[in-house]
């Protein structure tokens, strides 16, 4: 018997987790403009793609697209291209979206697996909140790298293990009383170290590196999300995501490029 791939090892597992996020993605949809932490992650995302990606009329596969909430902003910012993602009820979500702006032309969602990409090449990758669920992350950048364009961007979000609430998890594992997660089926949390490690083993180095410090959650999340609908709250925390500190900030947000 030859060698196991990641994704024929990732199949049992990758089924629990497409349950999990349809269970979910029509929750995610309706508090994705009103939760502090998933708002505070896209603008670090986005400040990357700004900073460093393509710009208008580029290329683009967002792997793990969801609800197509990042999608909605890059059509927005002129790009073309796909969404993918394991869950069929999230990408219902996210083509209703679509065509619902008017960018169903230039923009589409389809079920797709992040070991197996469309063909490309593509000018920007987004690879948020996926990482951490996959059992061999870097045949999954190996696979992307092979469909990046030359000079192209790779956006990877993910967990951080080296965080406060890493922290609390470490503590829940140990099983300290009173301290209770709720995590996805595979949810395998990453540090800075560990994405320079994956993507160099594909092939790609740093260009960006950003972390999210602050991560209210639940009820108190949704509440102090309406202050991020100020400019002067997500400047503030968008220049704070750059800083050495970022390195221990929830969720990491890190850039590549691929080596010539």
């Amino acid at each position: 018997m030859g060698p196991v791939s990641g994704a024929e090892r990732d199949g049992d597992t990758l089924d629990d987790v497409r349950a999990y996020y349809d269970r979910i993605a029509p929750h995610l949809k309706a508090v994705e403009q009103q939760n502090w932490h998933l708002q505070s992650r896209m603008s670090c995302v986005l400040a990357t793609i700004d900073g460093y990606g393509p710009g208008p009329g580029g290329r683009v596969l967002d792997v793990g697209c969801g609800g197509g909430f990042l999608l909605e902003a890059l059509a927005g910012r002129g790009y073309s291209g796909v969404g993918i993602d394991l869950s069929p009820e999230s990408v219902d979500i996210a083509r209703t979206r679509l065509a619902e702006i008017g960018a169903a032309d230039r923009l589409d969602a389809r079920v797709g697996s992040a070991y197996e990409p469309p063909e490309g090449p593509f000018d920007l990758v987004c690879l948020t909140d996926v990482l951490e669920h996959l059992e061999d992350p870097r045949a999954c950048l190996r696979a992307l790298r092979a469909q990046m364009a030359p000079g192209a961007l790779l956006v990877i979000s993910t967990p951080n293990r080296r965080s406060l609430p890493g922290a609390r998890r470490w503590l829940a594992e140990k099983g300290v009383p009173g301290i209770h997660l709720s995590l996805a089926p595979v949810d395998n949390w990453q540090t800075w170290v560990d994405l320079e490690s994956h993507a160099a083993a594909a092939g790609m180095v740093p260009v960006s590196r950003r972390g999210i410090f602050f991560r209210p959650g639940g009820r108190i999340g949704s509440q102090m999300g309406r202050a991020y609908r100020s400019a002067s709250v997500r400047n503030l925390e968008r220049r704070a995501s750059g800083t050495r500190l970022g390195r221990f900030g929830f969720y990491i947000v890190l850039g590549f490029r691929p080596l010539p």
